[in-house]
């Protein structure tokens, strides 16, 4: 009995909100159709764009997955290849580091 008191009480307030909001959604879908968008079209748009995006990043890990799964065979066949590699690439990224700081500071 104490629920059905409280879900009474709460009834109220609750249908007071959605009508506000309801009142408040129908006056952007208005504003937006003054300047010439449709509410809708705008929702499909989005949720077009987040499903083309989601596509493309679950593309990118599965490829970003290979390239990982490469170096990592070729890293363990060759260890010392692997580490020269490295080495070489952190002088290359110091080197232009050093070259951009530079660059920036005449």
């Amino acid at each position: 009995m104490a629920n059905l008191t409280l879900t009474n009480g709460l009834e109220k307030p609750i249908k007071s909100q959605l009508r506000e909001l309801r009142q408040q959604l129908n006056s952007i879908s208005k504003s937006l159709a003054d300047h010439g968008l449709d509410f809708d079209d705008l929702a499909d748009g989005a949720d077009d764009f987040v499903h083309g995006a989601r596509k493309n990043a679950r593309r990118t890990v599965r490829h970003a997955r290979k390239e990982i799964d490469v170096l990592s065979r070729a890293a363990h066949k060759a260890p010392a290849s692997a580490g020269a590699v490295l080495v070489v690439a952190a002088a290359v990224g110091f080197g232009l580091g050093y070259l951009l700081h530079v660059a920036q500071d005449s």
